[in-house]
């Protein structure tokens, strides 16, 4: 404590000679104004210009924190800070503020962030020979002894962003600025770029409010990457911009130049995955840095300034404030090196004296020898400035910007992320270098065209494999080659026969596997785009869409039945209709026996009267009613009784129901075939006891049903797990003959299913597809033929190429073609309605033999009649029927010969007894018989 007090004293003594010296006999200070007075001679007063106009006091928190964190320390020099605020636009004002602020004894400067009062600043600073630190970024080619920066300027800043293009092989990009303020930023970057083939074509933003004018003009340009230098404040609304037309996938790269992103609000954007890469000089790897910014962002807060930003993090603070704070701790070090510090040290100066200031140079020259770990990493000095510069290469990540490498000045970029750190080949896909193209053998994608030989796990050629993928790749190259930038291609097929899965250590196998060891440049075949894949590789855009779907044996049809048109009732119903048929016959008998007004003299033919009542219903005729109305034909008799009529109604009834019934169920049967398959729906097959279902065990279809979280596909991969034997195979051949062998269903990728069915004529698709899946080609992360192969399929698919390549490798070989539909009304099956024409001849063979029996017996009755021998009487008879061309009429013999007075009726007994004169007779009684007789 002693101690303290005597230096303390000692200070004050050396002070107040001072003080002394500078006083006039006129000027007497109380006690306490010459202990202030006498503080004040020892500090060093450090100004820092502000724009009136801009939001800056938490850069004033800042040297505050850190003038208040070096006099902490006890370093021998005390700094005081000193604001001075000037409006930029009027230049003369900021001269006269400047030389106010020198003779108020400010010696050290930071320099204000307008270009043109800095220049006054640094002329002044100049020729005073007073230190000017300038923590901006700024254009530093111009020479200036006491200028003193350890900021990055555009040079520094442009080697990093062309370092980023060369390595992810961006060679053509739109630089996007808010007006001709940003030029200076990106002069750098477009002439380093050059040197590197790297074009760089800049653009300005309109008088719009927003960006999505200038961003649609650009996408329709066909440019991929930009490099975006506009105000901080906008940044917000060109990412919303850059969302609100779907320009962030992996096509699109933004390269941000300023090196305050982190006080962005990206969180509502960050989820979209958009490709945002930027650059920091603030040093988070250091465990202390973030502690110091987290201490200085309390401090400002804890007097009411906080950083303006909604997403802002409290271990981050402005590339400013921090550059300011190692600023200042490098000038405590440099003027350490000076104590004590002499008494002309403190002594003002004058913009219009003519000497200098006598300690700026050895301050700079202190300050070019002097190091620290800052906020903004190591820095080292020497005569030419800060030895090496240190940018974090930050990308934006769903959880926010994260660290994926560092470019240093003197090493240049080093990529931590293993998945971006390798450098790609922009050279690729000529004769000398031809990209290195993986595939799979899966028809009709790629297929040998020997299949006898064994396939060729190595370098292949189009002599060997033939395919859709094949003339995909040659109808891309073609359409690349006429923009100039054409690839080669050497083709091998994947080693382990996958497409490519991650085991439970997070390796892959298969064709991602080949990308990632960098043994391919592209995977092509049936490559499924999924969230797995994509996290380690990129893909193009989708050149097909296919589904899950079940491949199943096809349903076989009944065989052909002649009498399919009986089918049209059950049998119980054809039984059924017979017996209500004959009980109608039967009862319509019975009931007109018993009814009077059934019974009539009237011949129900002729209408004469007759002295005998006849009824027409008897069983015969009763039972041919009833056949004739089931039939819908007429009959020749009729009920009169309202009981008869009654029934006959009802019977009517039933038969016309019956029969609309019938004719409906006839259309439908002689028409549709009906297919018998045992499930339509992925529902009903797990219901399905007995047809066991399995697929692949790797790809996209296993590890949808892996990782699915819908209930019953999470079932159904459980009970494939479960099942033995295994339902999980090794290729589609296999699982294409086990199901049409047995009951097993294979789910697989419709294209696939598609093409199958196409050839084998015992398997088809039962029902729609479980999901939506896109085949794409793989490419390493950032290739540059991704954006330009993707281009390629997109003209491809608008121009129907790939759907006529589709029908040519689909339909190709085909066998089982399935009939058209037709528009019209189909054609009736012959062999279904084979049955009606075996009725039919039936009934003919039937009805043939019936007349013969009818024949026979007329005659052998006429013989008995006429005494006549049966011979002749056939002989007569079919002597007549024979006789095709004679008359249709025929006559009823009488029953009484007028001669001999012989009872007959034949036609026999008239040619024996040569009566060429007879009496037709309609069976008439015997009175109206013998009233036509009485003359005889």
């Amino acid at each position: 404590m002693f101690v303290v007090f005597v230096n303390f004293f000692i200070v004050l003594t050396f002070a107040g000679k001072q003080l002394a010296a500078q006083q006039t006999n006129s000027q007497r200070y109380s006690g306490s104004e010459y202990f202030l007075r006498a503080y004040e001679a020892q500090t060093v007063k450090i100004g820092i210009t502000l724009d009136k106009k801009k939001e800056s006091r938490f850069l004033e928190k800042a040297l505050e924190f850190t003038v208040q964190q070096i006099n902490g320390q006890n370093q021998g020099v005390h700094f005081k800070p000193y604001f001075i605020y000037i409006d930029t636009e009027d230049v003369l004002e900021a001269s006269r503020t400047v030389c106010k602020s020198i003779a108020d004894g400010v010696t050290i400067q930071f320099l204000p962030e307008d270009t043109a009062v800095a220049t006054d600043f640094q002329t002044a600073c100049d020729r005073l020979d007073l230190p000017c630190m300038d923590i901006s970024l700024r254009d530093s080619s111009f020479p200036a002894s006491t200028i003193f920066s350890i900021e990055p300027d555009v040079h520094i800043v442009g080697s990093a962003v062309v370092d980023v293009m060369r390595h992810f092989g961006y060679n053509r990009s739109a630089a996007i600025l808010d007006g001709s303020a940003g030029i200076t930023q990106l002069d750098p970057v477009i002439v380093q770029g050059r040197s590197h083939n790297i074009s760089v074509t800049i653009f300005y933003r309109n008088e719009e409010s927003t960006y999505r004018t200038l961003l649609f003009h650009l996408r329709s340009l066909g440019f991929r990457t930009f490099v975006v230098a506009i105000d901080q404040t906008n940044i917000g609304l060109f990412v919303q911009n850059v969302a609100e037309l779907n320009m962030h996938d992996n096509l699109y790269t933004y390269i941000f130049s300023d090196m305050d992103i982190w006080l962005s609000d990206l969180n509502q954007i960050s989820h979209i995955g958009i490709n945002l890469l930027a650059f920091s000089p603030l040093d988070v790897t250091n465990h202390v840095n973030p502690m110091k910014m987290s201490q200085m962002v309390n401090y400002a807060a804890a007097r009411g300034v906080t950083i303006d930003s909604a997403a802002h993090n409290a271990e981050i603070v402005p590339v400013q404030a921090a550059v300011l704070h190692d600023s200042l701790h490098l000038i405590a070090k440099a003027l350490e090196s000076f104590r004590p510090l002499p008494r002309e040290f403190y002594s003002p100066v004058s913009c219009s004296a003519a000497s200098r200031w006598p300690f700026g140079s050895s301050i700079m020259n202190y300050l070019n020898t002097v190091g620290l770990d800052g906020l903004t990493g190591t820095i080292t000095m020497q005569p030419s400035g800060r030895y090496q510069h240190t940018l974090r290469l930050l990308k934006l990540e769903r959880n926010g910007l994260s660290d994926i490498g560092v470019w240093n000045s003197k090493t240049g970029l080093n990529i931590a992320d293993r998945n971006l750190a390798k450098p790609l080949k922009t050279t690729a896909g000529t004769e000398d270098d031809p990209l290195r193209v993986v595939s799979i053998l899966q028809a009709p994608f790629l297929m040998l065209k020997d299949e006898s030989k064994a396939p060729p796990y190595g370098e292949i050629t189009e002599k060997d494999v033939h395919g859709f993928l094949i003339s995909l790749l040659n109808r891309v190259s073609r359409l690349i080659a006429s923009e100039g930038k054409g690839f080669k291609y050497k083709l091998y097929l994947v080693p382990d026969r996958e497409f490519g899965l991650r085991d439970k250590t997070g390796n892959w196998s298969g064709m991602v596997k080949e990308i990632l060891e960098d043994r391919a440049d592209l995977a092509v075949g049936p490559f499924t785009l999924t969230a797995q894949r994509e996290s380690v590789i990129s893909f193009t855009k989708p050149f097909m869409t296919a589904g899950i779907g079940i491949l199943y044996q096809a349903p076989r049809g009944s065989a052909p039945n002649l009498f399919a048109l009986m089918r049209s009732l059950s049998v119980n119903l054809w039984f059924a209709s017979l017996v209500a048929t004959a009980a109608i016959g039967v009862s319509l008998w019975i009931i007109g026996r018993f009814s009077p007004l059934e019974w009539s003299n009237e011949h129900f033919c002729t209408g004469f009267a007759t002295t005998w009542a006849v009824n027409v219903f008897n069983l015969r005729n009763s039972l041919w009613f009833a056949m004739c109305s089931l039939m819908m034909q007429g009959c020749d008799i009729n009920p009169r009784a309202v009981s008869t009529r009654l029934l006959g109604g009802v019977w009517w009834f039933y038969t016309m129901f019956l029969s609309a019934h019938f004719i409906a169920k006839l259309a439908s049967v002689l028409t549709v075939e009906k297919m018998s398959v045992p499930f339509s729906s992925v529902d009903e097959l797990v219901k399905h006891q007995e047809i066991r279902y399995g697929m692949l065990n790797h790809g996209s279809t296993f590890e949808f049903f892996q990782d699915s979280k819908i209930p019953i596909y999470k079932e159904m991969f459980e009970k494939m797990n479960a099942s033995f034997p295994s339902v999980f195979v090794d290729s589609y051949d296999e699982g294409v003959k086990r199901v049409a062998s047995e009951k097993y269903a294979f789910l697989m990728e419709s294209t696939e299913i598609e093409y199958r069915v196409q050839r084998n004529c015992d398997v088809t698709q039962i029902g729609g597809t479980l999901n939506t899946i896109q085949y794409g080609i793989g490419t390493p992360k950032n290739s540059p033929w991704t954006e330009q192969i993707s281009m390629a399929i997109l003209y491809l698919i608008e121009n129907s190429t790939i759907a006529e390549l589709r029908e040519q490798w689909w339909k190709r070989g085909s066998v089982c073609v399935k009939d058209e539909k037709s528009t019209g009304p189909s054609a009736i099956n012959s062999t279904l309605v084979g049955g009606a024409f075996l009725i039919l001849a039936g009934g003919l063979v039937i009805a043939m033999i019936m007349v013969v029996v009818e024949f026979v017996w007329n005659a052998l009755h006429n013989a008995k009649i006429d005494k006549a021998s049966l011979w002749t009487e056939l002989v007569l008879e079919l002597r007549h029927a024979l006789r095709f061309t004679a008359s249709s009429t025929r006559p009823v013999l009488q029953k009484q010969c007028r001669t001999c007075g012989v009872e007959t009726h034949s036609l026999a007994a008239a040619q024996m007894h040569e009566h060429k004169d007879y009496t037709p007779m309609l069976f008439l009684d015997a009175a109206t018989r013998h009233s036509h007789t009485g003359k005889h």
